[in-house]
């Protein structure tokens, strides 16, 4: 809401969190997930559609049976595949479903490093031609726009990476020294969204969901949690 935004929530899994990482996963029925989508489309009028987490395959084919019905409505989609202790947020299903079905149906997909490498079958964290070439590759299957976060890269920079069919386009960020960091990249991506949803351009949309990661990782950057807290 921070962006102008009203969210509605599809939830696709139960999860428990602990500071030592994900101890359990429950992902929902695709039926139920169908469901709920629907219902919520129907509903209101929803701007743009953004997702995260989705868990398994046929979640995945259920949205991209019913996203592909709604092809006015801007998608972006975070690509979470593995939480940050590496435990996978996504079946092999689920990842074959993503790249055939619902990537070529996404405006803008927003991966780290490491799922840019495994969205495209390379390994570690790419950067220089590499990336370029794996943003490239993500293009030519379909997507609008990749936008690749930079939170993975070296050194104090969190420069992210806009790749599109008109080019290229950085935006450059300063590393923030907190360990309140869990759901950044979720966050980033659905601040992007709520700017779409007001029609703000690309690269407006990224920069406003950029300021307020930004002032909301300053603001919070020394709050004490148990383990990492939440960035917003």
């Amino acid at each position: 809401m921070g962006c102008g935004g009203f969210p509605l929530n599809v939830v696709t899994a139960l999860t428990l969190q602990t500071p030592a990482g994900v101890q359990s996963l429950d992902v929902s029925h695709p039926e139920l997930v169908l469901r709920h989508l629907i219902g919520l489309l129907k509903a209101y009028p929803v701007q743009a559609i953004k997702t995260g987490m989705l868990g398994s395959g046929g979640i995945v084919k259920a949205l991209t049976e019913t996203v592909s019905r709604y092809p006015e409505i801007p998608l972006v989609v975070d690509p979470a595949l593995r939480s940050t202790s590496g435990r996978p947020l996504l079946d092999e299903d689920g990842i074959q479903e993503l790249k055939n079905g619902l990537l070529p149906l996404c405006d803008l997909i927003t991966p780290n490093l490491l799922e840019l490498a495994e969205l495209t079958s390379r390994d570690g964290i790419l950067s220089g031609p590499e990336e370029r070439d794996a943003a490239q590759q993500l293009l030519e299957a379909g997507c609008g726009a990749v936008l690749v976060k930079g939170g993975h890269r070296e050194g104090d920079s969190v420069r992210d990476m806009l790749y599109s069919r008109d080019g290229e386009q950085e935006f450059p960020g300063e590393r923030v020294a907190t360990p309140n960091t869990r759901g950044t990249g979720c966050s980033l991506a659905s601040g992007i969204a709520a700017g779409m949803a007001a029609s703000r351009d690309l690269p407006s949309a990224i920069n406003q969901a950029k300021s307020m990661l930004q002032n909301s990782l300053e603001l919070h950057k020394d709050v004490v949690w148990p383990g990492s807290g939440p960035a917003m």
